[in-house]
């Protein structure tokens, strides 16, 4: 059974709700910004299998994971992931439409992943369990303080087997086919600086494969783009979740 993270915001009176999911690397933890940015809405923040709390359940695969988080979510939620997140969150829209009301899709990995990118993740596994790996990370990731200290004990508590698992399931793409099977309304954006293949390539994929889709990119920030400008995330979320636009601050990308 997957660990939910307890949320700050109260949840009296929310009649919808929005489910975060992490990207790998990570945890629930993540989304620390965005659960009180959002008190209106019923809030829910899994730790996927193998992941911060749920490190001991055993990590499948991107479809069981969706499968999992079907039997757990209410109808109707508004999916927000980032990266791996994204992908589960589109594999449950795919397979599970009844529990999807809308996708917000952060940094996804659509297309494959460059050749390279993949030999340097491959690299990145030989040091896995090592601190010093991970307090490096911390640092490309601009944490600090708290959040570092998380960000290493999170990851030094995901087994090696978990990250190879996800790194070649990730590095086959989202096929074209699951993507034109998604009906809920969509938008997919990545951080202007990211990687070619989530920038270019990732992005016009959503946009050919999901009906009315929306794609934009977050001018010159990363990946984890959630983090790194708190407030265009939480604005760009809002004016998703309450006009289905792309907010100011965003640029088209298409």
């Amino acid at each position: 059974m997957l660990t939910f993270v307890p949320r700050t915001a109260g949840e009296t009176g929310s009649t919808e709700t929005i489910v975060f999911l992490h990207g790998g690397n990570v945890a629930g933890w993540m989304w620390g910004q965005q659960i009180p940015a959002f008190p209106e809405y019923r809030v829910l923040v899994p730790d996927l299998p193998g992941f911060g709390a749920s490190n001991q359940v055993e990590w499948r695969s991107i479809e069981e994971t969706a499968d999992e988080l079907a039997t757990l979510l209410p109808d109707a939620a508004h999916i927000v992931g980032l990266s791996l997140g994204s992908s589960v969150a589109l594999h449950l829209a795919a397979r599970h439409p009844r529990k999807v009301a809308s996708l917000f899709l952060a940094s996804a990995q659509v297309a494959p992943p460059a050749r390279r990118d993949v030999l340097i993740g491959r690299l990145m596994l030989l040091l896995w369990n090592q601190r010093s790996f991970w307090t490096t990370q911390a640092r490309s990731y601009g944490l600090t303080g708290d959040d570092a200290e998380l960000f290493v004990t999170t990851g030094l508590g995901i087994k090696r087997e978990t990250a190879r698992a996800i790194l070649e399931e990730v590095a086959l793409g989202i096929p074209s086919v699951l993507l034109e099977s998604v009906t809920a309304p969509t938008i997919a954006v990545a951080g202007g600086a990211d990687s070619a293949a989530i920038v270019r390539a990732s992005l016009h994929r959503v946009a050919a494969g999901i009906r009315g889709s929306l794609v934009a990119t977050a001018p010159a920030l990363h990946h984890q783009w959630n983090i790194e400008n708190v407030e265009l995330f939480n604005d760009s979320l809002r004016a998703w979740l309450v006009g289905r636009e792309v907010a100011a601050g965003l640029t088209d990308a298409i």
